[in-house]
C-alpha cells in the first residue's frame, strides 16, 4: 500500500491533496511507483478524440480539457496491468456546486454495465445446477410468466438468449424515476403497469433470429432469479458474488440509502447541472440499478480473466467463465458482455447510460489488461471512450483505436452559419449547433441528452459519434441560407431537422 497524491479539478483549477494508500501491484518498489505514476500522468494526458485524419498523430488532450469540453464535473479511472489494478483515481467533483472531490472510493451509478455484473452472478445458478440456461426462462417463472404469442410457438425465451439480447423481447431500455416519484415494483414494471413508465415486457419477434438490445429481457432475469432463490435479487448479489470478489462498494441498492450514499457522486445533465434529487431511482435492477465504483469493476474482469484463463477464480468456474466469453448465435454478446474479436484478441466489455451518467468497463481475455471509467454527467459517454483510447495508447493495447478518416479544415464564417437552433422535422427532438473551441458541436434533447463534437469531412457534411452515430449533412435554400439538416445514422434510418 503506497500513499499517494491525488489530483482533482475544481472551478477549473488543480489541487493536489493525499487521499488515500491505493494498492498498485503487490511489493511494489520506489521505481516501480515511478513508473506507475508516469504511465497515470500519460494517461491523463493522451486523451484521443472519436476521429482523426488519416494517417495523423494528434497531439493527446488532456484530461482537465476535455471535462470542461463536456462540462462533466467527475471522472473515476481503474487500469489493471499484468493481471492486477496498477492504479485507481478520481478527477473533479461530486456535484458541479460543491468542493467535495472525486475520490476511488466515490460510487457511481452502473448504468447498463449493471447487465454484465448481475449476469454473472446469475450464472452461478447454472454453475450450481439451479438453472438450466437453455431453458425457457418460464419453465422457472412462478412469480410471474413472460405472455405466449404467435412468436414464441415453436421458439422460447430461453435464459441464454435472454442473456444475450436474442431472446425476442422488448423494451430496450430504462429511464428511471426523478426524486419525488412513484417508484414502480418488479412485476409493475414487467406488466407495464402504473406507476412504471415502460411498456409490458413481451416477445415481439422469434427468440434466437436475431439480436435486439432488451433491459426488459434483463428484468425477466431478474424475476426468475428471486423466483428460484426465495430472496431479494439485492441480497442474492450481495451473497453469492459481490461479497466473494471483495466488491465493498457495490450493491444493487434502488432506491439510494444507507452507507454508499455518504460517497454517492451526483448525476448531472447535459448542461452540465445536477439533476433533482441527486439522481434518478432504477428498480430495474439487472438492467440498470447498480452503485459502484471502477475499482470494484476491476474486480470482476480480474475475476473472469483469471477463472478463464487458469481456473483460479474466487467464484467462477473455468467452465462458466468460458461460457460467458462465448459469443452467441445471432449475436455480437456473450452472456451478459459485448464481445469483440481485437486484434490482442478477445475483449470483453459493456457501456452503460443512465441519466446523469455514463460507464465502461472491459478487458482481454487473455492480455491481463482492462479499464473501468465512471462519469457523472450526460455528456460523459465521449468522454469516457477518450480516456479508453488514452489508456489503451500509453499501454500498448493494439485495440481502441481513433476512426480515422480525411478531416478538412471548415471557415470559421461557415461554421458560424451553421450555429442555431434547430427541431426535428418528424418528432419531439431538438438540436443546438453551436461553435467551441475546436469547431462545431451540437446538443441534442431527446430522452437522454449530449453534446457530441462534429467532425467535417465536407464543407457542408460531418461525422457524429457516441450516441447519435451518423453523417449529418446541412441543407441551404437557393440564396445559400441554412435551412435544416439530415442525419443518416450509422444503424440505419434518418433524421430531419429544421432551422428555427
Amino acid at each position: 500500500m503506497i500513499s499517494v497524491k491525488k489530483a482533482f479539478f475544481w472551478g477549473h483549477k488543480l489541487f493536489l491533496v493525499v487521499v488515500c494508500s491505493i494498492s498498485f501491484v503487490a511489493a511494489c518498489s520506489s521505481n516501480d511507483t515511478e513508473e506507475f505514476q508516469s504511465r497515470i500522468d500519460a494517461v491523463e494526458n493522451s486523451l484521443i478524440a472519436a476521429v482523426i485524419s488519416t494517417g495523423s498523430n494528434p497531439a493527446g488532450m488532456s484530461l482537465s480539457d476535455r471535462m470542461e469540453h463536456y462540462l462533466v464535473p467527475g471522472v473515476s479511472i481503474e487500469v489493471i496491468n499484468n493481471g492486477q489494478i496498477e492504479w485507481a483515481k478520481g478527477y473533479g467533483v461530486i456535484e458541479a456546486s460543491g468542493t467535495g472531490p472525486v475520490t476511488p472510493d466515490t460510487v457511481f451509478q452502473a448504468c447498463s454495465v449493471s447487465k454484465a455484473v448481475s449476469v454473472t452472478g446469475i450464472m452461478l445458478l447454472a454453475q450450481s445446477g439451479e438453472i438450466d440456461i437453455s431453458r425457457d426462462a418460464n419453465d422457472y417463472l412462478t412469480s410471474w410468466r413472460i405472455p405466449d404469442t404467435t412468436f414464441t410457438a415453436t421458439e422460447k425465451a430461453t435464459i441464454r438468449r435472454l442473456m444475450s439480447h436474442t431472446g425476442g423481447t422488448n423494451v430496450s431500455g430504462f429511464l428511471g424515476y426523478p426524486a419525488g416519484s412513484a417508484i414502480p415494483t418488479l412485476l409493475q414494471v414487467l406488466n407495464g403497469t402504473a406507476p412504471a413508465t415502460t411498456n409490458p415486457v413481451q416477445v415481439v419477434y422469434e427468440p434466437g433470429s436475431r439480436s435486439s438490445y432488451s433491459g426488459g429481457g434483463m428484468e425477466v432475469l431478474h424475476q426468475m432469479t428471486e423466483d428460484v432463490t426465495g430472496i431479494p435479487f439485492r441480497t442474492y448479489m450481495k451473497d453469492k458474488l459481490l461479497r466473494n470478489l471483495e466488491m465493498n462498494s457495490s450493491d444493487f441498492v434502488q432506491p439510494m440509502e444507507g452507507p454508499l450514499s455518504e460517497r454517492a457522486s451526483k448525476g448531472h445533465d447535459a448542461d452540465g447541472a445536477p439533476l433533482p434529487g441527486g439522481w434518478n431511482t432504477y428498480p430495474e435492477l439487472v438492467a440498470a440499478g447498480l452503485w459502484t465504483t471502477p475499482w470494484d469493476l476491476a474486480r470482476l474482469i480480474i475475476e473472469v480473466q483469471k477463472a478463464a484463463v487458469a481456473n483460479q477464480g474466487a467464484a467462477l468456474s473455468q467452465q462458466t467463465a468460458k461460457e460467458i466469453l462465448t459469443t452467441q448465435a445471432n449475436s455480437n454478446f456473450g452472456l451478459g458482455f459485448g464481445l469483440i474479436k481485437g486484434k490482442g484478441g478477445l475483449i470483453f466489455q459493456h457501456s452503460g447510460s443512465n441519466v446523469g451518467y455514463k460507464s465502461f468497463f472491459g478487458g482481454y481475455k487473455d492480455r491481463g489488461q482492462g479499464v473501468a471509467v465512471m462519469i457523472n454527467g450526460d455528456n460523459g459517454y465521449t468522454l469516457c471512450m477518450e480516456v479508453v483510447r488514452s489508456v489503451a495508447k500509453v499501454y500498448g493495447w493494439p485495440d481502441f483505436r481513433p476512426e480515422e478518416t480525411d478531416i478538412i479544415e471548415v471557415p470559421p464564417s461557415l461554421l458560424q452559419s451553421y450555429a442555431g437552433d434547430y427541431e426535428q422535422t418528424d418528432g419531439d427532438m431538438t438540436f443546438q449547433v453551436y461553435a467551441s473551441d475546436n469547431g462545431l458541436m451540437m446538443k441534442f434533447v431527446s430522452v437522454i441528452s449530449e453534446r457530441l463534437d462534429m467532425y467535417p469531412i465536407d464543407t457542408d457534411t460531418f461525422l457524429l459519434r457516441s450516441q447519435l452515430p451518423g453523417t449529418l449533412v446541412f441543407l441551404k435554400d437557393g440564396s445559400g441560407n441554412i435551412t435544416g439538416f439530415t442525419i443518416a445514422l450509422q444503424e440505419g434510418g434518418n433524421i430531419a431537422a429544421t432551422k428555427v
